[in-house]
Parts: structure tokens; C-alpha cells; sequence
């Protein structure tokens, strides 16, 4: 008990940071960019989420999962052959996902997206997403392990490097058109993604490198563990990513049959997704290390049939939630005009930030 809260409290200073460094970086970008580089940063963004739901997001629930229950029943070499599973699974899925964003690009950012800028945004947005899937695969095979303090570490210097990255080429070649601006920030993205690959597979060779014991399981029985979470968690996220993505998308289209013009329309998508909904990231630090603690334990006694301890799990972690993150809201809603004003210097950022935190809000008391 005593190490899970302070692997809690460990895990919340580290996510704390993290954010801190992901919000300031953010806000200095915002500032360099202006609010239409950033809607079609968003748009871009957008399609990132759709893709990584289809080759990634089920692979790495299920990969945290099952090396938690494959640990709690004392097999090592199970856990170790699931990495190595998940990984080759990933690379089947992206191949021909990949193709088909790069070939067809121009047709999805005219067609899907709405803007024929996202192109080479979208193009370099494929080899960004394909590190950042071992770099996550890496980082769940430590949740599951129940070692959560190693990636959280590399999530710090993750941030640090990619403020760099993507700010230091900022400086260095801006101003430019705006699609080429993005494709800036998508090639700042991608340094960072390897720096963030390669130090989280050196930091898994150091701490899981020796020959682990257990009886293993065969690939057909471990591929099928696999599809069994990864199916219906990638169904799930795809769907809430394919409405977002579609959100982000009829946004400006709408604007513009209101009578606003193309170039306003993106502004105002980059002012509210890419500048406000940020913001209410900042009051739930919390929940990242919460859930990087909880998720191996859920596992564990769901493996060994510990009901009860389920329960308990999830009662006091929901209660957890409610008891943080309703109060910073509520802040949210009184201070949210003048909190925008002066982080990004523009009155309209934070026009819709007291809704949004409202909304937030409900719903955390309603779900909890």
C-alpha cells in the first residue's frame, strides 16, 4: 500500500511536470503560429487520432493488461513474448494503413479533412505515428509490469525534447506559408519521437534485458489473448476519435456556409481545440498516474479472481477523481476568460473555456 502511494504520489509530480512543460510549449507554439496554423495543426491532429485508434491504441491496452496478468501468475517469458507480439501486430496493422494515408493524401485533406494544407502534415504525421507506437508499446510493457516511475521519467524528457525540436525549427524558419509552418511542427514532432523510441527500448533491454522465467504460451493463444482486448478497446477509441476527427472537420465548414471566411474559420477551430481544451488539461495531472497505478492492479485481481478488491479499486479511484478534479472546474469557469487572456494574449481564447469547464465538470459528478 505504501508503495502504490508513492508510486501515486511519484507518478503525479512526473505527470505534473510533463503537462506543465506539454502546456508551455504549446502556448509559446500558439503564439509563434498564430491561431490558423494551429486549426490545421488540429486537423492534422485529428487524423492522427483516427489512425493511431486503428494500430495502436488496443495493441497497448492489451499489452499492459495481459503482462500484468501474465507477471501475477509468475510467468516472465509470457510477458516477454507478448512485446514482442503486440510490436509485430502494430507493424501489420500500419503498413497498409500507412500506404494508403501517404498515396491518397491529397484526396483526405481535400475531401476528409477540408483543407488541401493538411497534405504534408499528414504525409510526415506516418512516420511520426509509427514511432510513437514503439515508444508506447515500451511504455506499457512497464505499466504492466507495474513500473511506472522509468516511462514517466521519459515522458518528461519526451516533452523536453520536443519544445526543442519543434520551437528551435520554429525559430529557425519561420515565417513560412502555412502548410509548410505545419509540416514544421510535424518534423519537430518526429525528432522527439525518436529520441522518446530509443530511450524507452534502451530502458527496456536495461531493466527486462535477462532471459525471464515462466513457462511462456504459444503465439496462437497469445495472439488471440491480444485480439480479444485489442479489438473491442480499438473499436471503442476509433469511434470516439472518428466523431472528434468529424467535429474538427465540420467545424469550419460550417463557419464558412454561416458567411466566414475560409482562413477565419480555421482560426477559430485552432483558437478553441488547439488553445482552449488544452487548458482543461492542466487540472487533471492527477488522473494520468492514477491510472498508470490502478490499471496493473485491476489486472492482477482480475486474473486472480478477487472480486472485492475490484470493487474497492474502482470505488475509490472514481472517488479520487470527483474529489480533485470538480474543484479545479469550477476554477475553471469563474477564472477561464481571464486565464486565456493571459497566457495567449487574445480575448477570445477564453470565451468558451467556462462551457467547456462546466460540461466537464457535470459529467465527472454524473459518471462518478
Amino acid at each position: 500500500m505504501e508503495q502504490g502511494k508513492g508510486n501515486v504520489l511519484a507518478l503525479t509530480v512526473l505527470s505534473a511536470l510533463a503537462q506543465v512543460i506539454n502546456f508551455g510549449y504549446r502556448v509559446v507554439m500558439s503564439r509563434m503560429v498564430g491561431a490558423e496554423v494551429m486549426g490545421l495543426y488540429q486537423l492534422v491532429m485529428s487524423a492522427y487520432g483516427v489512425i493511431q485508434s486503428v494500430t495502436t491504441i488496443g495493441l497497448t491496452a492489451a499489452l499492459s493488461n495481459l503482462t500484468a496478468q501474465y507477471l501475477a501468475v509468475g510467468n516472465a517469458l509470457g510477458a516477454h513474448q507478448l512485446r514482442g507480439t503486440c510490436l509485430r501486430l502494430f507493424f501489420c496493422l500500419m503498413t497498409p494503413v500507412g500506404l494508403v494515408t501517404i498515396l491518397w493524401s491529397d484526396a483526405i485533406s481535400v475531401h476528409l479533412l477540408g483543407d488541401a494544407r493538411t497534405q504534408l502534415g499528414l504525409i510526415l504525421l506516418i512516420p511520426c505515428l509509427t514511432l510513437t507506437a514503439v515508444e508506447n508499446l515500451h511504455k506499457n510493457a512497464f505499466y504492466g509490469a507495474g513500473r511506472p516511475i522509468p516511462p514517466a521519467v521519459a515522458e518528461v524528457w519526451e516533452q523536453i525534447v520536443r519544445a526543442c525540436a519543434v520551437l528551435g525549427l520554429l525559430f529557425l524558419f519561420l515565417p513560412q506559408y502555412p502548410e509548410r509552418t505545419v509540416g514544421l511542427v510535424m518534423w519537430g514532432m518526429i525528432l522527439c519521437e525518436v529520441s522518446s523510441a530509443v530511450t524507452l527500448y534502451t530502458l527496456y533491454r536495461q531493466c527486462f534485458g535477462r532471459r525471464p522465467e515462466g513457462k511462456g504460451e504459444q503465439g496462437k493463444a497469445r495472439r488471440a489473448k491480444v485480439a480479444a482486448i485489442a479489438a473491442p478497446v480499438g473499436a471503442n477509441a476509433l469511434l470516439g476519435n472518428l466523431l472528434s476527427a468529424a467535429n474538427s472537420a465540420l467545424i469550419p465548414q460550417q463557419l464558412v456556409r454561416a458567411g466566414m471566411e475560409r482562413g477565419q474559420a480555421i482560426s477559430r477551430l485552432g483558437v478553441v481545440c488547439g488553445m482552449t481544451v488544452p487548458m482543461l488539461a492542466l487540472p487533471t495531472v492527477y488522473l494520468g498516474a492514477l491510472n498508470l497505478v490502478l490499471m496493473p492492479k485491476l489486472a492482477r485481481a482480475t486474473a486472480l479472481g478477487q472480486r472485492q478488491e475490484l470493487r474497492t479499486l474502482i470505488s475509490g479511484g472514481m472517488g479520487t477523481v470527483c474529489r480533485l478534479t470538480i474543484p479545479c472546474m469550477t476554477g475553471m469557469v469563474v477564472f477561464g476568460g481571464e486565464l486565456g487572456k493571459l497566457l495567449y494574449g487574445r480575448e477570445d481564447v477564453g470565451e468558451d473555456l467556462p462551457q467547456l469547464a462546466a460540461a466537464m465538470g457535470i459529467r465527472l459528478m454524473v459518471t462518478g
